[in-house]
């Protein structure tokens, strides 16, 4: 768990560069295109940025000793589905109630977290459908596969990280699951904007007949 989060804080610390970039590209854009800059619109796309980070630095990190890169050589894959269930069952003795304790069984559950996000920006922000968050997920996951499998795009000589099908499977589950939530979280917010509309025409209602009255 420390080194999740010695990741999330590196992301956090590299994020204000690209961020400034960002921001001034959408507001030259936004200026050009509108003649003003949503600010909302550009808080989100921030946020996305400094998410995206957090999930590179996550895959990336911590990187390889001088001395551990030396021994590195090969490229390592698990292309066998559905592993991890014989790995949460051995790691549990048998026992599922065991194996969904296992830590086999915390990496399927951060490997879900970690792209939940994705799927619901995708659904909330970029008004994706649940077939392009799908295929989406599962590019970003390949992505994410392929720079483990290549040892940093060949910046060392085998792989640090080993390339996992199963992740492919998990990570695209996570985008498809932040789908869903986001779709929860819209219905909320739809229902909260017409109990809001409601009200405000309740109240204009009860105003209009008081005038008629006191008329």
């Amino acid at each position: 768990m420390r080194d999740y989060l010695e990741a999330i804080w590196q992301a956090l610390c590299l994020f204000p560069a690209p961020a400034a970039v960002l921001a001034l590209c959408y507001g030259a854009y936004g200026v050009r295109r509108r003649g003003a800059v949503s600010w909302a619109r550009l808080a989100a796309a921030e946020s996305f940025l400094g998410y995206l980070m957090c999930v590179y630095c996550l895959v990336i990190l911590p990187l390889p000793t001088a001395a551990e890169a030396m021994s590195l050589h090969g490229y390592e894959a698990q292309l066998i589905p559905f592993a991890f269930v014989g790995d949460m069952l051995r790691e549990g003795e048998g026992s599922w109630l065991a194996g969904l304790a296992s830590p086999a069984a915390l990496t399927v559950l951060l490997n879900l977290m970690m792209t939940a996000p994705f799927g619901v920006y995708l659904r909330c922000i970029f008004r994706q459908s649940w077939w392009a968050t799908a295929g989406h997920t599962f590019l970003l996951s390949l992505f994410l596969e392929l720079t483990q499998l290549t040892g940093l795009y060949f910046l060392y000589p085998g792989s640090y990280r080993m390339f996992d099908v199963d992740d492919l499977l998990i990570n695209t589950a996570g985008g498809l699951a932040g789908y869903a939530l986001g779709g929860l979280a819209l219905g909320v917010l739809s229902a909260l904007k017409r109990v809001e509309l409601d009200r405000t025409l309740g109240h204009r209602l009860g105003s209009t007949a008081s005038r008629g009255r006191a008329a």
